[in-house]
């Protein structure tokens, strides 16, 4: 298991930072605002994960576990869970503060997060990364998060990220990630969907 712990990590790693901007969509077209039920549209585990300051929570569905990082993840990951199929990867991570990314938040709320976190993975090295959606909203009851999609695989596999800020003005990010560990397949499109919008419906900051 614990080659398999790795393995899960590393691609993590890999999908986060390999990649390079291949299509670039404008301000102006953004998705529609999609508001959000806060009742989750599948079962979820009744534990929850806390960040370091207690300004995040979160669950994770069922029969899904938390990956032992063992101090092997990159900086600010909160945690990484994932399918008993380890086809499915979810991963909580603080964003370090920056004067862009306070920048961007001034000057373009949650949407500006997303595009500084889509502009950071962009930035580090190596990779084929494309961005395959408009910069998109989610609102949660009070609770508003940017959103965008990637890949790094032309588009055959994507993942999905939410950003935001709480009140004690900390950055996060929550990406939900296609892993292909064991060869199974992967959740359909409609399933990753309700799996993203079900963790992000059990979020509170």
């Amino acid at each position: 298991m614990t080659h398999i712990r790795i393995i899960v990590i590393a691609l993590v790693l890999v999908t986060l930072n390999a990649c390079v901007i291949v299509k670039k969509f404008e301000t102006e077209t953004r998705d529609p605002l999609v508001k959000l039920s806060p009742k989750p549209l599948i079962n979820m585990q009744d534990e929850y994960i806390r960040s370091s300051e207690g300004d995040m929570i979160a669950s994770i569905p069922e029969d899904w576990f938390f990956v032992d990082l063992q101090g092997k993840a990159s900086e600010g990951t909160i945690a990484i869970a994932t399918t008993k199929d380890y086809n499915l990867t979810a991963v909580f991570k603080k964003l370090p503060k920056s004067i862009e990314l306070e920048k961007n938040f001034k000057e373009d709320k949650e949407y500006g997060i997303a595009k500084y976190s889509y502009t950071t993975k962009a930035n580090k090295t190596g990779g084929n990364c494309q961005l395959t959606s408009k910069y998109g909203m989610i609102e949660a009851g009070n609770l508003k998060y940017g959103t965008y999609r990637y890949s790094n695989t032309g588009g055959a596999l994507t993942a999905r990220t939410a950003v935001f800020k709480t009140d004690i003005d900390n950055f996060y990010e929550f990406t939900l990630i296609p892993t292909d560990i064991k060869g199974m397949s992967f959740p359909t499109e409609v399933e990753q969907e309700n799996i993203f919008k079900s963790i992000i419906a059990t979020m509170k900051y």
